[in-house]
């Protein structure tokens, strides 16, 4: 062996690696420079926030699962005081607006609806914030802009009693829902308008009014609230749901009810933007919490509660609550500036005689 050879290739070898240590310290690689910035960001974020001493969360998230959040922000920062104020789509946009026109500043952090969300944009209410974290969730979860992040994702599915209905039998097309078996055994919610919207969308407003009007005369059993349908579903009063959302589903065929659920593709999804108010009465506060809400963490968390998390490295508690490898309508802006006209043609073709409507 030619040590001579040998050494002098260790000390070439030595040499290069002193070379490429001295470059990474003057020109750091991308990643190393995303990290330092994010933990000065961070930083930054606790100093401010300490002194603040609280973040107000808007959200229409179930406040179980909302204040568990909270809960667990708080441990990693208990310098902060945290409060929830919770309701739905329509009632928080009335509220945000209410207290906007009144000068009344608030919340620091909203999550709700996707249409409500950007109509609140659209009004100047909501701050750009570009948290690191962002880079994990895919295009269509995230405004390019930075005004929203997406926290989870519903996915709008078909469920069934497996008791009533084999998985042969189980719709897999749209057009399955109007076969006369199914007539007076399924059930609605009085308010998914997003979901009539997007099937306008995707087949075309003519057909997709037809085929809604071809529906309504299936007399479905409407209740206000998804979870109320599930609930009916499992307990055999209903055969089918629709518009159902599949974690909860998934949750409640975890604690043994005889349901299951079908995806009709593409899916109709309804994000739950998350955001910063351009009026934050705290600020640092506000965004060390919208970071801990996207982090890997806080999407974690998410996933616990059965929800369905969008961003890429975090996985659902159970596996087929994903949104990889599924045909899916992405978020269509569009459909807010229509959105009182959708509303009211849901209403007149399934809720306008009493009869069709169950409280």
């Amino acid at each position: 062996m030619n040590y001579g050879k040998e050494i002098k290739s260790v000390g070439v070898g030595f040499l290069l690696g002193l070379l490429l240590a001295a470059i990474w310290l003057v020109f750091p690689l991308p990643e190393a420079l995303a990290a330092q910035g994010e933990s000065e960001l961070t930083a930054k974020l606790i100093e401010g926030a300490r002194k603040e001493g609280k973040v107000v969360w808007y959200a229409s998230i179930g406040l179980e699962d909302g204040n568990e959040l909270m809960k667990r922000f708080h441990e990693k920062y208990p310098f902060i005081a945290t409060q929830i104020f919770r309701t739905g789509g329509e009632g928080m946009f009335t509220k945000v607006m209410a207290e906007a026109r009144a000068e009344r500043h608030l919340w620091d952090v909203l999550c709700t609806t996707p249409v409500e969300s950007l109509l609140i944009q659209k009004k100047g209410l909501l701050a750009k914030y570009l948290s690191p974290q962002r880079n994990f969730f895919p295009e269509g979860f995230k405004d390019l802009e930075g005004y929203w992040t997406d926290l989870y994702v519903n996915l709008n599915v078909v469920g069934y009693n497996t008791r009533l209905v084999s998985a042969k039998q189980a719709p897999r097309a749209w057009s399955d829902l109007l076969d006369p078996r199914w007539k007076k055994k399924m059930g609605m919610d009085t308010r998914p308008f997003y979901w009539f919207a997007g099937m306008l969308k995707i087949m075309g407003e003519k057909k997709g009014l037809d085929y809604m009007e071809k529906l309504s005369q299936q007399e479905i059993t409407f209740r206000t609230g998804r979870v109320v349908t599930t609930q009916l579903m499992a307990a055999g009063e209903l055969s089918i749901g629709i518009t159902q959302h599949n974690q909860r589903v998934e949750e409640m065929k975890g604690r043994g009810a005889p349901i299951e659920w079908v995806a009709i593709e593409p899916v109709i999804a309804e994000i739950h933007p998350v955001a910063l108010s351009a009026h934050a009465p705290h600020p640092y506060a506000a965004k060390l919490f919208v970071d801990y809400l996207l982090s890997k963490e806080g999407q974690s968390i998410m996933a616990k509660f059965y929800r369905v998390p969008s961003r890429n490295d975090v996985d659902p508690v159970v596996p087929r609550l994903t949104t990889k490898g599924m045909n899916i309508m992405p978020f269509d802006p569009s459909i807010a500036n229509e959105y009182e006209k959708y509303v009211s043609l849901y209403r007149k073709i399934f809720l306008s005689s009493r009869g069709k409507q169950n409280p």
